[in-house]
């Protein structure tokens, strides 16, 4: 069966499992596209209110704390503590199904000096210990953002001593767990 041009684009627009190329989810809010630009030139930015001075996350458009709307965009320190980390078995998105199909993804909830609780996906190999996903609850960790293959700025937490002060160390961390090249299925469209 031979597809015509028009055919090929309705079925990658609506059948994201026959895509030649999977890439995360792209969509994002306007806060989501704040949280994208505020990274792009740091390890990690977050909101912070002028007011009371409370680190936010997830953006917001008024303070947790005291309600203010003076919320600032700045570079924020990516230390923290595990709150906890499990492996992703199972995702409805396709740029997941095809790499949970080597191996399950571990992400983890980091809970950051400033206050804030992160969802960060979990650089296991940093740990020395990439057969164990599961990391006792308060393990030194840090947080930095890096750009996914979609251009979304997403988080990545890391064994407390890995270096990620440079732009080139956290591109190979952020490399090593492929989120910069798409999932590729070879007999897609």
């Amino acid at each position: 069966m031979s597809t015509t041009p028009t055919m090929r684009s309705r079925l990658k627009r609506n059948r994201p499992s026959l895509r030649k190329l999977a890439r995360p989810p792209k969509q994002r809010t306007a806060l989501g596209s704040a949280f994208n630009a505020a990274n792009l030139p740091v390890a990690l930015a977050l909101q912070h209110c002028r007011d009371c001075g409370t680190v936010q996350y997830p953006p917001r458009e008024l303070c947790r704390q005291c309600l203010g709307d003076a919320l600032v965009w700045r570079s924020t320190r990516g230390s923290g503590h595990l709150v906890s980390s499990i492996e992703l078995h199972h995702s409805l998105w396709e740029y997941f199904k095809r790499r949970l199909v080597e191996k399950p993804w571990p992400v983890a909830s980091v809970r950051l000096d400033g206050g804030v609780i992160v969802f960060a996906h979990l650089a296991m190999a940093t740990f020395g210990t990439a057969a164990n996903p599961r990391l006792p609850v308060g393990t030194a960790v840090q947080v930095f953002t890096h750009t996914d293959c979609s251009l979304n700025a997403v988080m990545i937490a890391v064994a407390a001593d890995t270096p990620v002060d440079s732009r080139d160390q956290r591109h190979a961390i952020a490399a090593g767990l492929g989120l910069l090249e798409p999932a590729i299925k070879p007999e897609g469209i």
